[in-house]
């Protein structure tokens, strides 16, 4: 698929606008392209194999089910081809390689999806491919290129350059030198402007383990409809807000969450994002993230997907192709769109001092001033309260991902502002444990003081965007 000569079918509606000129998510939120993609591919990053267990550690070695359940998923989807991001081998082993190469082999034989047409693979190492600490037969014993040629069957270029359906994608393995890739990036472009070629009219790919410098995103900035796919940060695709990366670029670097199970995906947010730190953590339990995007004459669609147990992390992203302002991948432009989450009609705070056994206060939607609240007395003694929070589902076009929990004494200008993680905003969407119920503890003495406690709690994106809340009132 190494290309020599560019051929080029551009057309259609998008032939006279860039990717870059359109207005992000400029349709309805969890809208979808009725019509056939032009391209689909599957993209992944960070599976991290590991064929022997860690000294000292509990995992005694993983299996690649999560990589084999990512595969066929994608075969299911009829996918034109497949982006690893990095880090296949988490100890740079031979067969922790070799097991990728397995299952692809199993699933995609002889690189063909069911109906025969090619799926290309859209490999690119990470720092992990070159680790050496660690026993056992290596990639770098006899070269990466050696291994690289052998287990997947293709050259181990620094920088490579591959077209599926008439769609352009440029990899940077690790290490190599990031000019480059700027420059096969110019020479195709200059190609195609001699031949009366017009590269605005697609969107082309950029494939790296990590983050491009600055200054490369800088020369790249003229190419107004590159898209940049990197991995190695483990954000969770469930945060909006560490998933977008257009730093020094005029085009969107998007993060691929980790498809491994070692630890936590990582739900890291902007210290401005919510009024107060969210409290505790969110574990990844067994989410295995990553994408499926799919390319129409018009529009990019991003499928965020879970596949440890399977479903949906939330509406798909939706960009628009075509010529708008303002800047289209403006995370203010997102806020605007992405809807808000909602506590369905009825849901109900429970809220209780932490004791078996005591009696419980529920209220329903509504504000601060609603006077559909409900109260119960209990036992002051107990050192904490408890609020079980239920899931933000009403409003299918916007996951919650965290709740802002405000409570009020008998002086209302004292307040308590907390937030937690809604649970399981890593899971896909049904997977959620404990049907989604959030439950979250406030010690007694951070409470405010008063006779009666007025508890409201918000329903946020990972934007920070809110739904109405639901109250209760308490009696201590």
């Amino acid at each position: 698929m190494n290309l020599t000569r560019r051929e080029f079918a551009f057309g259609g509606a998008a032939a006279a606008c860039s990717l870059f000129g359109g207005r992000l998510f400029a349709a309805p939120v969890g809208w979808k392209h009725g019509g056939t993609p032009k391209l689909v591919f599957g993209v992944l990053s960070d599976t991290h194999l590991l064929s022997r267990p860690l000294a000292g550690s509990p995992h005694k070695g993983w299996s690649d089910k999560y990589l084999a359940a990512a595969l066929e998923y994608f075969k299911v989807q009829n996918v034109d081809a497949v982006v690893h991001c990095g880090d296949f081998a988490h100890r740079g082993r031979v067969r922790e390689m070799e097991f990728h190469a397995d299952q692809w082999n199993r699933v995609f034989p002889g690189n063909r999806a069911p109906d025969g047409h090619e799926v290309v693979k859209l490999f690119v190492s990470g720092n992990h491919e070159f680790r050496r600490d660690c026993a056992g037969r290596r990639l770098t014993d006899e070269g990466m290129d050696v291994n690289w040629l052998r287990i997947w069957g293709e050259k181990y270029e620094p920088v490579w350059h591959k077209e599926v359906r008439g769609h352009h994608f440029f990899g940077r393995h690790w290490g190599a030198d990031e000019k480059v890739l700027v420059e096969q990036v110019k020479a195709l472009w200059e190609e195609a402007r001699s031949e009366n070629e017009n590269m605005d009219a697609k969107p082309f790919f950029l494939l790296s383990h990590n983050l491009l410098r600055p200054e490369t995103c800088t020369a790249l900035n003229q190419y107004r409809n590159a898209v940049g796919f990197f991995g190695h940060w483990h954000h969770s695709a469930a945060n909006w807000r560490e998933i977008y990366f257009v730093k020094g670029s005029s085009f969107p670097c998007i993060q691929v969450p980790t498809c491994h199970p070692l630890g936590d995906l990582k739900l890291a947010h902007g210290k401005s994002l919510f009024k107060v730190p969210i409290s505790g953590t969110e574990s990844a339990g067994k989410a295995r993230q990553g994408f499926v995007v799919r390319v129409y004459d018009d529009m990019m669609v991003i499928e965020r997907r879970e596949f440890g147990e399977g479903g949906s992390l939330g509406a798909d992203w939706v960009m628009p192709l075509g010529k708008h302002d303002p800047h289209p991948f403006s995370k203010d432009e997102l806020k605007k769109v992405i809807g808000e989450p909602q506590f369905r009609k009825g849901a109900k705070l429970e809220v209780r001092w932490d004791r078996k056994g005591t009696k419980t206060a529920k209220g329903t939607k509504g504000t601060l001033s609603d006077s559909n609240i409900a109260s119960a007395t209990s036992d002051p003694v107990v050192p904490s309260l408890r609020l079980k929070i239920p899931l933000a589902d009403g409003n299918p076009d916007s996951r919650v991902y965290a709740y802002e929990v405000e409570v009020a004494g008998d002086d209302a200008s004292k307040k308590l502002l907390k937030a937690v993680y809604a649970a399981g905003c890593n899971m896909g969407i049904g997977h959620e444990p404990n049907k989604g119920v959030t439950t979250l503890e406030i010690p007694k003495s951070e409470l405010p003081p008063g006779k009666t406690l007025t508890i409201a709690v918000r329903p946020l994106t990972s934007l920070g965007t809110s739904g109405k809340p639901i109250v209760a009132e308490f009696k201590v």
